[in-house]
């Protein structure tokens, strides 16, 4: 007879049986946990416990041509205080209060264990920290500051670097990748609390440094243009103004100040176009030479300072007769220059003013510059060939009218403009130079240097003899124009400026002074002329500017039959010291003293103009196109329309600077 199965012995073993089930689980999953997977874990643990610290890299330094440091890092420390590790309270208060300069009651609030923290207020140097290493509960967090120097001087140029070493602008921004550098990395215990345990380090990756960078800018010479320009602000009333300062045979940009309102500015040098007024002409007569439309004896008749074209009313300052062109260039006529410039055909016009880089990017290294406004043939008004000879209808950049002043003192080379000589790692070890470039030959050297001699005659008998220095020969265009503002002239607003280069006739620096709204006398040749010959003057006068001032004084000897060391420049007596170099100058009276106790600097030929393969640009829209052969130095005649076919001379060719290249659109046979 079968025995009974009692409900209740029955779900005691099924409840026996689940709890044996269980405990099998937990076992094994505890031996998965412990064993198996306990490496896992325990590194999970640790990494809770731990905390990676990004440390920054030293920034690169930014250095003027002969290494002067124009920005630099350096380190500082904040000082934090872990009050329950100090022993003697009083003693660290004391040497806080000593060594910090904290007040008492800050220091004694900083040392009570209360706060397991406290961080101080400011940054300190490394005398500090030597001042207070070893105190017991005292640490330092090391912090990378960014400092110029020299102040303000240059930061138009340079820009700046944020708390947490963000590049803001300036060339601190255009090299930011070279100048950062490569973090590091620090991983530091952390607390139950998950805050960093002070000085437990685990493990330290050191930071790369960044490159240093050495621009083609001169201190001294920046340092003498920044004080001409805040002098002549203060004197003139000017609201703002720019001066940059150039070799017109390699590119090198030597100084560059620009002041808004009193206070440098971001570059606006590169960045806010203006309207030229008659520092253009000296184009206008170039395209006409080279094109054999005119001769600098060539003459018209300038209508009494008055004369209408097209309904419209053109003036001189003064009233003149017949004038050559030479004389048209050297008085600033208006008149005289429009009636010149319509022997031109408005094709061109356009096509010599873009070639000298109007209208177009220099490609300079800096954020934000600004192409300046030329407008095709297309787009012009029945008046704008007219006033394109005046220097109106056209929006250019100082460093635009530099570049192409330069390429007249140059004998006929439009030079891409250079900011920065070279790169060199931490170690002193070159990276990357920069050679000067050619862009294009714009004119011959025959009209280059025909214009520059004119343009000596305007310093010497014309609107600009305020620029002149009287033994040593400058040549340059004065400019006066109205000023644009919301799209319509301001009343009673003009810009005037002052372009040309120095010496006259082997020229080592070539310049534009520009002065926005100045009031009382606005000519250029008036306000401006006399702000070029202070800036020059002072660069004779000063020791280590990058001229070969012996080349200078031979030059002035020669020209004007001196046999002694003593001249006048600019009315005030001058003494030149031996040109070898043994016999040191004696001070006299007046501010030019020249001391040519060094050796010159040698002089800097303008590259050839080599030619350079044409681009591809089949497929590409008509614009791009344009704009790439432009980028290259090539002049562009455009045929058809659309995509582009091709190219003649076709892709790969070689072909000078200057030389045309035919872009080909659809419908166009080769």
């Amino acid at each position: 007879m079968k025995r009974p199965v009692h409900k209740h012995g029955l779900r005691r073993r099924l409840l026996l049986g689940g709890l044996m089930v269980w405990a099998a689980t937990v076992l094994v999953r505890g031996f998965q946990v412990q064993v198996l997977e306990g490496a896992r874990w325990s590194e999970r643990a640790a990494e809770q416990q731990r905390q990676r610290l990004v440390l920054p890299a030293p920034r690169g330094t930014i250095y003027d041509r002969d290494g002067v440091p124009l920005a630099a890092s350096h380190e500082a420390y904040r000082v934090a205080i872990a009050p329950r590790e100090i022993k003697d309270r009083e003693e660290t208060a004391k040497r806080l209060r000593t060594v910090l300069g904290l007040s008492a009651q800050a220091a004694n609030r900083a040392v009570q264990p209360g706060r397991r923290w406290v961080v101080l207020p400011g940054r300190y140097d490394a005398g500090v920290k030597e001042q207070l290493e070893g105190l017991r509960g005292v640490y330092f967090e090391r912090v990378l500051e960014r400092f110029y120097p020299h102040g303000p001087l240059a930061l138009e140029l340079l820009g700046r670097v944020s708390a947490d070493q963000r590049a803001l602008g300036g060339i601190e921004l255009a090299f930011d990748s070279l100048l950062s550098g490569r973090p590091g990395s620090a991983v530091v215990r952390r607390d139950a609390r998950g805050e960093p345990i002070p000085g437990a380090l685990v493990s330290v990756e050191q930071p790369v440094p960044g490159h240093d960078i050495y621009l083609t800018i001169d201190y001294d010479l920046q340092e003498i243009a920044d004080e001409a320009l805040r002098h002549a602000l203060e004197e003139t009333g000017a609201t703002g103004g720019d001066i940059v300062i150039a070799d017109p045979r390699t590119g090198e940009i030597l100084a560059a100040v620009s002041r808004r309102d009193g206070a440098a500015r971001p570059w606006t040098a590169v960045t806010e176009p203006y309207e030229p007024g008659s520092t253009l002409k000296p184009f206008i007569v170039a395209a006409l030479l080279e094109e054999g439309r005119a001769t600098f004896d060539d003459s018209v008749y300038a209508e009494q300072g008055r004369y209408v074209d097209g309904g419209r009313t053109i003036s001189d300052v003064h009233a003149y007769g017949w004038l050559t062109l030479r004389e048209a260039l050297r008085h600033s006529s208006n008149i005289a220059l429009v009636k010149m410039a319509k022997r031109l055909d408005p094709e061109t016009q356009y096509a010599y003013l873009r070639d000298f880089g109007f209208g177009s990017p220099t490609g300079v290294p800096y954020p934000s510059e600004a192409a300046g406004l030329l407008r095709r043939p297309a787009q012009w008004s029945g008046y704008s060939q007219a006033s394109l000879a005046m220097g109106y209808e056209i929006s250019v950049t100082p460093l635009q009218m530099v570049m192409a002043y330069a390429a007249l003192a140059n004998g006929g080379v439009l030079m891409e403009p250079r900011l920065v000589r070279e790169v060199r790692s931490r170690d002193g070890r070159v990276r990357a130079e920069y050679e000067p470039r050619v862009v294009r030959r714009v004119v011959s050297p025959e009209v280059a240097r025909s214009v520059a001699a004119a343009l000596a005659e305007v310093v010497q008998e014309g609107t600009g003899r305020r620029a002149s220095l009287e033994t040593f020969a400058v040549a340059g265009k004065t400019g006066t124009a109205r000023r644009v503002a919301g799209g319509r002239y301001e009343r009673g607003a003009y810009t005037a400026s002052f372009a040309g280069f120095f010496p006259a006739d082997d020229p080592q620096l070539v310049f534009l002074v520009k002065l926005d709204r100045p009031r009382g006398e606005y000519y250029g040749g008036l306000a401006a002329a006399p702000v070029t010959r202070a800036t020059l003057a002072a660069a004779l006068a000063a020791r280590n500017t990058p001229l070969d001032r012996r080349a200078v004084v031979r030059k002035a000897q020669g020209n004007s039959g001196l046999r002694g060391q003593h001249a006048a420049v600019g009315g005030a007596p001058v003494r030149f010291a031996s040109l070898g170099g043994d016999e040191a100058a004696e001070p006299t009276s007046g501010p030019f003293i020249f001391v040519l106790d060094g050796a010159p600097l040698a002089h800097v030929e303008a590259p050839s103009v080599a030619p350079r393969p044409v681009p591809r640009v089949s497929g590409l829209p008509v614009r791009d196109a344009v704009r790439r052969l432009h980028a290259q130095g090539f002049r562009v005649v455009v045929e058809g329309t659309g995509p582009v076919k091709g190219t003649v001379p076709p892709a790969g060719a070689a072909v000078r600077p200057g030389e045309t290249v035919r872009v080909l659109g659809q419908g166009v046979r080769p």
